[in-house]
């Protein structure tokens, strides 16, 4: 234990310098109880000191660590480590100017009481300032407007009995954090709390938000990359069997190798599969065959739905339609109109299925009765009932 209290000290008195701060975040496991910690530490680039001569840190660097003891309580975390087990995991997004931390605190808390804790701090590296997330936004009405709509109608109408508490609305705005896959904002665990313990978050993606971010936020480039689209970018996707380079799930992971990585709730059917959703990844989810001979987890993932996706930066949800889905890769190898029984049964909205086959996958982009791409469907096979 004094060994571990040594490395956690280092950790958080990391030297600094008179110049930019720039964030670390350590990793570390206590031998004895297997807690697992997340420290979050303050750092300078190096510069030349005359020897002897000690420094100490500027104002901003200052300032951030004691938002961070604020937000995350680290000087608790010791003491919580000798009281029982607890279990934290972190993220961490910088660029020159900006940090963003999250962190989710599980088993024993700061107070001594079992419980869960989701947190986000997002600071100003020059000034130590946080962030407020209204400072991201140039239309942040807007902005807030869109992520309730997506709460209320992408996330509170898919839950179901495996949450405990699921108090979204409104949605808080007074923690948050930021990398490249979106914006998380986390609730505090007696409004959002699954029946594991863990406290609620959600990720809007950086799509969803985009048209809310100006060039003074500093999110702006996470939100607006500066990247020229290809459609080879769809077909890469589909070679790798995968629908997002920011989500590791692929065809063919057997299904209880994913859920190690991503808890899945309980599964829905559709007439020839099981759809597993993405419990933490709202927007998701993963089939296996209904009737598949192994058991469950070692099966195989059969598909890869999404229907909160920016395909290869070309095709986004809620936005492309049909028309431009047949423009950017042409006629499809098959289409189905889905009546709303059939739809009911494929789990989709009445509309219609295109269905192209690439790179030895075949991709399915369902377009609602208006004519708006609603979901994409990555597949291992063509399904057996277009034949």
């Amino acid at each position: 234990m004094k060994r571990f209290f040594a490395a956690m000290m280092l950790a958080l008195l990391a030297p600094a310098c008179a110049s930019a701060a720039y964030m670390n975040m350590t990793e570390m496991t206590e031998p004895k109880s297997g807690s697992r910690m997340v420290i979050f530490s303050v750092k300078s680039d190096t510069i030349d000191v005359e020897p002897g001569k000690e420094t100490v840190p500027d104002e901003a660097q200052l300032s951030i660590w004691a938002k961070i003891e604020e937000r995350f309580r680290q000087g608790e975390v010791i003491k919580a480590t000798g009281r029982g087990m607890l279990t934290q995991t972190g993220s961490l997004w910088q660029d020159e100017k900006t940090a963003s931390m999250g962190l989710i605190w599980q088993g024993e808390q700061a107070d001594g009481m079992e419980g869960c804790m989701g947190a986000g701090l997002t600071v100003d590296l020059e000034t130590g300032e946080e962030i407020l997330l209204e400072q991201l936004f140039e239309d942040y009405d807007g902005a807030l407007g869109e992520m309730e709509r997506i709460l209320e109608d992408d996330v509170l109408d898919t839950m179901s009995d495996y949450m405990e508490y699921a108090d979204l609305l409104p949605m808080p705005t007074d923690s948050y954090s930021f990398s490249e896959k979106g914006l998380t904002v986390y609730w505090p665990e007696d409004r959002y709390r699954y029946f594991d313990g863990t406290s609620g978050s959600v990720t809007f993606y950086w799509h969803e938000i985009a048209d809310y971010i100006g060039e003074g936020s500093p999110a702006y480039a996470l939100a607006h990359p500066d990247v020229s689209y290809n459609p080879s970018g769809i077909e890469s996707l589909c070679m790798s069997g995968a629908v997002s380079p920011l989500l590791a799930v692929e065809l063919g992971e057997l299904l209880g190798g994913l859920a190690q990585a991503y808890p899945l709730a309980d599964p829905d059917y559709t007439t020839d599969a099981l759809v597993y959703p993405l419990e933490r990844e709202r927007g998701f989810a993963v089939e296996i065959p209904k009737y598949a001979e192994t058991d469950e987890d070692d099966t195989p993932v059969s598909a890869v739905r999404a229907s909160r996706i920016s395909l290869a930066g070309l095709l986004t949800t809620g936005k492309s339609t049909d028309a431009d889905v047949i423009a950017l890769l042409g006629e499809p190898a098959m289409e189905k109109v889905y009546d709303e029984d059939a739809a009911f049964d494929a789990m989709l909205d009445p509309g219609r299925s295109l269905y192209y086959e690439l790179s030895g996958r075949v991709l399915q982009l369902h377009a609602d009765e208006q004519g708006v791409l609603a979901c994409v469907i990555l597949r291992d096979a063509m399904p057996e009932s277009l034949y």
